[in-house]
């Protein structure tokens, strides 16, 4: 709380302080008037009105000051050198409270169906896309971004980190077992024919390499090196270089033409050679421990290739260079773009009302699920924290919140109690009449 806040609360609390002991002081006032006045006989005989006047004053400032004792009770000690049981009640209590504002807040505020109606109702997506969609804050969310990511890398280039992550890694890496999850990559590529869908993008890609004049050219060469090599006495009869571009343009031609019957031919025998192959090899990944040796092998060759290590040291190398030299740029790329991408995400959201709803679904699962473990967290930390307040500076400070409202209810004691009073007083003249 600032200077200014704090120096108004108290402002509050002394005006309201000063207001109520001016109600129990007007009361005590017209008390001992009226009790004097009858005493001397100031008024003879002594009339209705004058007692009326005089059990309402009274009951005024009995009430005024059973709220006084009451709400002072509540903050601090009374007397303060030896003080009545149950006065300084908050003080005396704070373990109490701080268990039961907690539990208050754990169960009213910070549980799974609660928090979980609240995300609901705030419509996340719809607000995050209206933001989101703003160029500026697009801008400020990616260079929020770039910086962070900046940071993290300059924080792993250091050596121990480094040395310490990667030995983690390595750790990891070989604590698992790569078999069945290569054979559960490759069952699903299999499933459903999908690694047909590839087979036929692969063949039409090595048919349009094959048809290339490069590919020509190559084969053509090698052609002519071959038949110079094995047949020389013929080499020097024969026109060995127009042979070899017309064998290099059939052997394409017979090449491209092989290739698309097996692209066009669902039901192609080579297509059977590779489900069968593709079924076997699973099945040995499945069931040979040699082929799970053989994997987790070449893991551990990786891990331990000194030229593998080398070329991505290299990489990060220059990745690291480039993202901090254009995250300190005036209009980096990297954050630039990444801006970029946040707009357009708001935009979908915005655009796609389904995709906003999924996104709020998702965010109220997270938070029915995460409400838990936040709500012990917060819950505990509001409750240690009180614990470790200060008995006197705690009392202070609730005083300081609530106090202004509590100096009414002294108010509303002072005028009920005269009220209650006068009332008593007819109930009293009525049962003498009667």
């Amino acid at each position: 709380m600032n200077t200014s806040a704090l120096n108004i609360k108290q402002q509050q609390l002394a005006r309201s302080k000063r207001i109520a002991l001016m109600w129990l002081v007007g009361a005590a006032s017209v008390f001992l008037i009226t009790t004097v006045a009858e005493l001397r006989h100031w008024l003879t005989p002594w009339p209705q009105w004058a007692g009326l006047i005089k059990m309402a004053s009274e009951a005024a400032l009995i009430g005024g000051l059973a709220d006084w004792f009451a709400v002072t009770a509540l903050f601090r000690p009374i007397p303060s050198r030896y003080p009545i049981p149950h006065t300084n009640i908050i003080a005396h209590n704070k373990a109490s409270v701080a268990a039961n504002l907690s539990l208050f807040l754990k169960e009213k505020f910070f549980n799974e169906q609660t928090v979980s109606q609240l995300i609901e109702k705030s419509q996340p997506a719809q607000g995050f896309a209206q933001w989101l969609k703003q160029a500026d804050n697009a801008q400020r969310l990616s260079q929020f971004m770039a910086t962070t990511v900046a940071g993290i890398v300059r924080v792993l280039d250091d050596k121990p980190i480094q040395h310490m992550l990667l030995s983690g890694v390595k750790r990891a890496l070989r604590k698992m077992d790569l078999s069945p999850m290569a054979t559960g990559t490759l069952k699903v590529l299999t499933r459903d024919g999908r690694h047909q869908d590839v087979l036929d993008q692969l063949l039409l890609k090595i048919a349009g390499v094959a048809k290339q004049p490069e590919s020509q050219a190559y084969i053509a060469a090698k052609l002519h090196a071959y038949l110079k090599e094995e047949y020389h006495r013929l080499e020097k009869i024969l026109p060995t270089s127009w042979l070899s571009e017309q064998g290099a343009r059939i052997a394409s031609k017979a090449i491209a033409s092989i290739i698309n019957d097996i692209a066009e031919d669902p039901a192609h025998p080579v297509r059977d050679h590779f489900d069968n192959y593709l079924a076997d090899f699973i099945q040995k990944m499945d069931n040979d421990p040699a082929m799970a040796e053989k994997i987790n092998s070449l893991r551990d060759q990786l891990l331990e290739n000194d030229k593998l290590r080398l070329y991505l040291a290299h990489i990060w190398q220059d990745t690291k260079t480039w993202l901090i030299d254009d995250v300190g740029a005036q209009n980096g790329q990297f954050s630039r773009k990444l801006g970029e991408a946040f707009q357009q995400l708001g935009q979908a959201i915005e655009n796609d009302e389904k995709l906003a709803t999924a996104i709020n679904g998702h965010a109220a699962e997270v938070g029915r699920k995460m409400a838990p473990e936040m709500a012990d967290f917060l819950t505990g930390h509001i409750r240690d924290t009180i614990i470790d307040w200060d008995d006197k500076q705690m009392a202070e400070q609730i005083e300081l919140n609530i106090g202004k409202d509590l100096q009414k209810v002294r108010i509303n004691g002072t005028l009920v109690g005269g009220l209650i009073g006068a009332i008593l007083f007819m109930l009293e003249n009525l049962i003498r009449l009667i």
